[in-house]
């Protein structure tokens, strides 16, 4: 692994939407039940990421609650984001994780360094169109051959299934699912606001991203929350019943396990 010590934010891609966001992001993600994270990722860590070995990355970290979940289940983590703020804020909440602000398509690490590479919700909000391919070839070069890249990243069907109606009717498509388009939603709860920014990609476009970095599918989930929301949740989650929210996927490097 290189020495970041004496890395700066000149090796840094052009400023991403994510640093603009980043103290809202701290805000949404850190004050319970705003985000819908308790309701969805239990499936991504007890069936999608595999046993802790050797060293983990978290590419695309934020302000480090996957990492520190990671570092609880015994991995060693490397969390990594784009957002310098994000990153020193991940770092000041310690439990174990090393930080560093960097570029998930260039990573700043040596060939076959991880055993396990996880991107959680992060392959979908890079900055440009293609940094999602990228990324997962990076990803790749990274692993050591038997390793895993574990993603979880917004389903396909998101942003093109909607509800008739906010608290039910019919689910119908708007817009086209194979026309690949910028997203930045709004979204205001409890006088917080956050607005998720990045790209919609079809299961074919990630599927062959994958194919592209050499790595074969393993697991693929689609997670959804249980009949009642956790204690940290108090928003509606009906929709998420009925359309998928997230897809989960483990994908292998092939080659002895070293």
């Amino acid at each position: 692994m290189t020495d970041s010590s004496n890395r700066s934010d000149d090796a840094l891609p052009a400023r991403s939407p994510w640093e603009d966001e980043a103290s809202n992001w701290l805000a949404w993600a850190r004050t319970p039940g705003h985000d819908v994270f308790p309701d969805f990722s239990p499936t991504f860590f007890d069936e999608i990421v595999p046993a802790a070995a050797g060293l983990t990355l978290e590419a695309g970290c934020g302000e480090g609650r996957v990492a520190r979940e990671l570092a609880a289940r015994g991995h060693r983590v490397v969390g990594l984001d784009v957002s310098p703020t994000l990153a020193r804020h991940a770092r000041d909440a310690g439990a174990g994780p090393a930080y560093l602000a960097g570029d998930a398509t260039a990573l700043p690490f040596a060939d076959a360094t991880f055993q396990t590479v996880v991107a959680y919700n992060s392959l979908q909000t890079m900055r440009e169109l293609d940094d999602m391919a990228r990324a997962v070839r990076e990803a790749g070069r990274v692993l050591r051959p038997g390793g895993c890249l574990c993603l979880c990243v917004a389903h396909p069907m998101t942003d093109v299934g909607r509800l008739e109606q906010p608290d039910g009717g019919e689910i119908v498509i708007s817009g086209s699912y194979f026309e690949r388009q910028r997203v930045a939603d709004t979204v205001m709860r409890d006088g917080l606001q956050i607005t998720f920014h990045g790209w919609t990609y079809t299961l074919e476009n990630y599927m062959r991203a994958l194919e592209g970095a050499g790595l074969l599918v393993e697991r693929l989930r689609e997670p959804r929350p249980g009949v009642e929301p956790t204690a940290a949740t108090r928003h509606n989650l009906d929709r998420w019943r009925r359309v998928p929210m997230f897809l989960s996927i483990r994908a292998l490097k092939p080659g002895p396990a070293s």
